[in-house]
Formats: C-alpha cells, structure tokens, sequence
C-alpha cells in the first residue's frame, strides 16, 4: 500500500513578475538541498507580466515600449516554452517542485507522463468545482474545455528533481494581451487576437458564481488525490526568501538575462 507523503502548500499570493520566478527558484534549490518539502503553490502577479521561455528572442516576442508604458513586467523564467501574458485580474498560476523519484513511484517515468500526471490533479480539481476538462497538447501538455485552451504548463528539471508551473485562465482579454506581446512575422495583431479567441477561454464562461476560496480548495483536494498526497499550509522559509533576493539580483533584475537571445 502506498504511503501518503506530506507535501507544503504555499497559499495564492500576489506578486510582480521577478519574485514570482524567482520564489519558483528558490524552491527548486531547497527541495533539491532537503531543505524544504515538496510543495505546491499558487500565486498571481501584479503588475501584470509578460513572461517569456528561457530560450527565445525578447525583441521577437514583445513589444517593449508598450510594457514600459502600461507599467508592466517583464521576466525571462528558467523553464521552457512560449511567450505568456499573465493578466493580473484573469488567472492564477501555480507551480510544484518535487523529487522526479516521487512521480516515478507513481509510474510516471516519461517525461510527459510527469507532466500529465500534475496536470491530472488540476483536471481532478476543476472536476471537482463541477467542470469538464480536457488534456492535450499544444507545444506542452495543456488543458482545455470545449476543446479550448485554459491552461499551458513548463518544466525544467535539475539534479533529479523538478519544477513544473502553469497558468489557469479565469477570463481572457486578446486586445491586451496583443498590445505588450508582438504577432508572428507577416501576421496582424487582429488575427492573433481572433485567433485567441477561437482557441482559448476562461473558466469562469462555464462558471455562474465564482468563488476564488472553493476554487482554490478544489485544486488542493484535486492534487492530493491525484499525487497521493496531503497537503499541509505552510510559508516560505528564510533560506528560500534570501535565496529568492538573491536570485533576482542575479537573474531577474540583470537586463543581460532579460536580452539574453535579443
């Protein structure tokens, strides 16, 4: 019979775009030094953030001037994937870091068994607040109802462990999102928005009465099933907060990493 392991919840916060990363960070290296739990966490971001994949272009992917004057963020984060706009009234993301040993005890051995045995919690949970979601694929496991996207994930792993993050899409604004990040050559920005549209959708188009707190304790009861786990409330510790400044010192607030590929 498999045991239950005690995992750390970190409860929804806001912050900007260089701490939420860099927290994810600094999780990361203290799960891997066992200084810290496995842990789930859930966040949202304010100012709103354009967050792009550690491998691609900035000057390709967003439209710098208009970040500077809405006052936006933008960040290059350690993880794969496309560029995202994490809207600050219309998402909650979350992240998990854990031993790739755990998934593996759970016969998720590929790499993306490991992704969609995470991603199944978040199904388990939106099925749980009386939703139907989906799993696919569109460049990294994503979820989707009514064959539309609500959620795109990214992972990295490192020293035997892993960091898995992703966004859940409450509402959507195109109009926005298309105004800080740039169309694909020889492709309009009004396209891109219709194109959106068509493919993406918030939760709350199925959801009569949102209630963020039930939303919430969903997603938890949905990951322990699914992870076979319990999930006791906790906060950062000292080490990963320090661990957290340092990292944006070094990473997130150095315009080298944000041009790295410009």
């Amino acid at each position: 019979m498999l045991t239950i392991e005690h995992w750390r919840l970190l409860p929804l916060e806001i912050r900007n775009g260089y701490w939420n990363m860099a927290l994810d960070e600094a999780i990361l290296k203290a799960v891997i030094e066992k200084k810290s739990p496995s842990t789930i966490r859930f966040f949202k971001w304010n100012p709103s953030t354009i967050n792009i994949g550690r491998n691609q272009s900035l000057s390709d992917e967003v439209d710098v001037e208009s970040v500077k004057e809405k006052g936006f963020n933008i960040v290059r984060r350690i993880t794969g994937g496309g560029a995202v706009f994490h809207d600050k009234e219309r998402e909650i993301t979350y992240s998990l870091a854990c031993p790739l040993a755990f998934l593996e005890n759970l016969n998720a051995v590929k790499v993306l068994e490991q992704f969609e045995i995470i991603t199944q919690g978040i199904i388990e949970g939106l099925a749980l607040y009386g939703l139907e979601p989906e799993k696919g694929v569109i460049h990294c496991p994503a979820l989707f109802l009514k064959g539309k996207k609500i959620s795109g994930n990214a992972q990295i792993r490192k020293k035997g462990h892993l960091l898995q993050h992703g966004t859940i899409l409450l509402e959507l604004d195109p109009d926005l999102m298309y105004s800080v990040l740039k169309a694909p050559h020889g492709v309009s920005k009004s396209r891109m928005v219709s194109s959106v549209r068509a493919k993406c959708i918030g939760i709350k188009e199925f959801i009569a009465n949102y209630n963020e707190e039930r939303f919430l304790g969903a997603l938890i009861k949905g990951f322990e099933k699914i992870l076979k786990i319990k999930l006791s409330e906790s906060s950062f510790s000292d080490y990963e907060l320090q661990s957290a400044r340092d990292i944006i010192k070094k990473r997130y607030s150095d315009d080298k990493w944000l041009r790295k590929y410009e």
